[in-house]
């Protein structure tokens, strides 16, 4: 699947996501959501997720459906999407405040009382830094992407 992310000064971004199959989905909308979505690339690839949020919109669903509660309440969602969605909010906080002294003691925390279905995961320390580092560099590249143009990324599934 390919993602483009397509800045905007004066307006808003453009996220868009090219399925294998040649459709697509898209979406306006801020720097937040970019920085968020970034967060979902870095770890869904570090970690070899793929039916986390990536794959299900790469599997046909529309970006829009997250928008829609009576659409989110009725999606069919993976362990690995619970996952991915508690992670990605995990590491944005870390970029803006700083390391977790334990960031597995912490996501467990966050994901137990997020969701109960299933068992808090457990990540390695080398992929931990992996992550950390690979959505540093993405937001890095953001941040030096100029208006108009678009940082293009592929996500193997």
């Amino acid at each position: 699947m390919q993602l483009q992310f397509t800045k905007h000064t004066g307006k808003q971004n453009v996220i868009k996501y090219i399925r294998d199959n040649g459709t697509s989905t898209w979406m306006y909308c801020d720097d937040f959501f970019i920085r968020h979505d970034l967060s979902h690339y870095a770890l869904e690839k570090i970690l070899g997720y793929t039916t986390a949020f990536n794959g299900m919109l790469n599997a046909g669903m529309d970006i829009h459906d997250f928008e829609d509660k009576e659409k989110r309440a009725n999606l069919n969602v993976t362990a690995e999407a619970w996952y991915a969605e508690n992670l990605a909010n995990l590491f944005l906080i870390e970029i803006a405040q700083g390391h977790f002294d334990d960031f597995n003691q912490v996501q467990q925390a966050a994901f137990v009382s997020f969701h109960q279905q299933y068992p808090p995961v457990v990540l390695p320390e080398d992929k931990i830094k992996a992550v950390r580092d690979h959505l540093a560099e993405l937001l890095e590249k953001w941040r030096a992407l100029p208006s108009g143009e678009t940082l293009a990324l592929t996500f193997p599934l």
